[in-house]
């Protein structure tokens, strides 16, 4: 995250706060410290966080800090071991106590004039504005054993836990961390007006009413190496007019590995929801790549084609189905390779209970005919989502491919189906199977075209897009299918 930078008013409050004794000896003070808010002060500057990565906190040398255990306030010389900077030891008795305040000052090298003082940085407290950077938020209570060596928790914006040597003696490490901060702002691009027009949408309450590219409503959650520390929206300035500021705070000295998954509120159903899109990941000082004007830009869908990021379209799909093959077998009804009849499918989605032309992808596997499957529903434009052999399926030219029926003027169910088994891998040997006939001409076009325009391909607004069915309870690892991998065609 970014560096806090005080304004001038909260900084002649800080002043105030640094006019007590300095005295570094071991008795209790009694100034009331300061609060534990966490801030970091750069000499001639001033106003919020900062647009750029800043250095961190204790980029300035600390002098000492104001500690407050158990309703008892003491000051405390800040020295240093190996550029490690530590606090000198407090006397207390053996058993349990609490750590109430921690804060770490610079006396601006005259330590015999208060009046320049900075607090440099600070514990947050639990319920704080920054709480969730830290591991362990005041109030901090910890144990003192006699002649014992005992570790104590105190992390924060600042800290890390440290020893005690000898008899009831307390010493504390300080962890330096920088506040970073990482801008994100996107496009959500729409087939339908109507549907993000019904009471209760949220992208109602933006400036300009319901368009076809809508500013986004999103949220984005922060984890450390792997455990989530925050989670960020927009929902207060309803996605539009700013940026969404997301903080977060790296470590010195430790490896952290920073992951920012992207969930953006979309139509989910006869309402709307957040539905994940995309994760980033970086490490400790690494920014996520994108244009210079420092905000991580996406677009869900192609409407803004000059996104940093410009993600498939979003498809309201239900996110399980049942699946059941009816009717005669290869052909279907409805000019597929089967007809598919969907059922337990609530109203609200792109798809609806009935029939519909349904192919395969998993030659090589077997399916049912008149057995019912409770299926998970994927949209084909984000097969990242879909277990890991699916993943492996060539979506982008099957989708090619649906696009471009009319290249093929006379084309039947077989000869896209055949076409479809050529595109897999391994391929079908073009033997007859299934119901489909031996190779045909017209399924070696359709293979051999898909492999030189479909790598990559993206479904324009008003194209096709595949909606594959997979087992409920299929792991996400998974290497092969159980059943044959089944999808329909859909207008997203």
């Amino acid at each position: 995250m970014k560096k806090l930078i005080l304004n001038l008013a909260v900084l002649g409050l800080v002043l105030a706060f640094a006019g007590c004794n300095k005295a570094k000896n071991d008795g209790p003070t009694t100034q009331q410290p300061s609060q534990g808010v966490s801030f970091s002060i750069a000499p001639g500057q001033s106003g919020g966080l900062k647009s750029t990565v800043s250095t961190d906190c204790f980029s300035q040398t600390s002098n000492y800090t104001k500690i407050t255990i158990d309703n008892k306030h003491y000051v405390r010389a800040v020295f240093y071991v190996n550029g490690v900077p530590y606090t000198n030891t407090l006397q207390l008795g053996t058993g349990l106590h609490t750590l109430q305040e921690f804060t770490i000052w610079s006396d601006h090298q005259t330590p015999n004039d208060s009046t320049d003082d900075v607090m440099l940085s600070a514990v947050p407290h639990t319920g704080s504005n920054y709480a969730p950077y830290v591991s362990s938020p005041l109030d901090i209570t910890f144990t003192v054993d006699a002649f014992k060596k005992t570790q104590v928790p105190v992390e924060a914006v600042c800290y890390q836990p440290s020893n005690y040597t000898d008899f009831g003696f307390t010493f504390f490490q300080i962890e330096e961390v920088t506040l970073r901060e990482q801008p994100f702002f996107g496009d959500l691009c729409i087939k339908s007006i109507a549907d993000y027009s019904i009471p209760g949408s949220p992208y109602l309450a933006q400036s300009n009413g319901i368009q076809i590219d809508l500013p986004a409503i999103c949220k984005i959650e922060v984890y450390r190496n792997n455990i989530l520390m925050n989670v960020f929206n927009n929902e207060a300035w309803n996605g539009e007019g700013q940026p969404l500021k997301v903080q977060y705070a790296d470590r010195k000295g430790i490896t952290d590995n920073f992951e920012f998954k992207l969930y953006v509120k979309v139509r989910k159903g006869p309402g709307f929801d957040y539905v994940y899109f995309k994760s980033w990941t970086i490490s400790d000082a690494q920014v996520i790549p994108q244009n210079s004007d420092g905000v991580c830009d996406f677009s869900i869908g192609y409407c803004n084609p000059n996104a940093d990021y410009v993600l498939p379209p979003w498809i309201n799909l239900p996110n399980t189905a049942t699946y059941t093959i009816t009717g005669g077998y290869a052909p279907g009804s409805q000019g597929g390779y089967v007809d598919a009849n969907l059922t337990s499918v609530a109203s609200g989605y792109e798809i609806s209970n009935g029939l519909y032309a349904s192919w395969c992808c998993d030659h090589q596997t077997t399916i049912t005919v008149g057995q019912s499957y409770n299926m998970n529903v994927y949209s084909s434009l984000y097969p990242a989502l879909l277990p890991a052999f699916a993943q492996t399926r060539p979506w982008d030219k099957y989708n090619w491919v649906l696009n471009h029926l009319d290249w093929y003027p006379g084309y039947h169910w077989y000869d896209l189906q055949g076409a479809l088994w050529l595109l897999e891998s391994p391929a079908w040997n073009g033997v007859a199977e299934g119901g489909v006939p031996n190779v045909t001409t017209m399924m070696t076009q359709m293979k051999n075209d898909a492999n030189a325009y479909g790598n990559g391909y993206k479904v324009p607004t008003g194209g096709w897009a595949a909606v594959v069915f997979i087992p409920v309870g299929t792991p996400g690892n998974a290497s092969n299918p159980t059943i044959q991998t089944m999808f329909i065609k859909l207008d997203p």
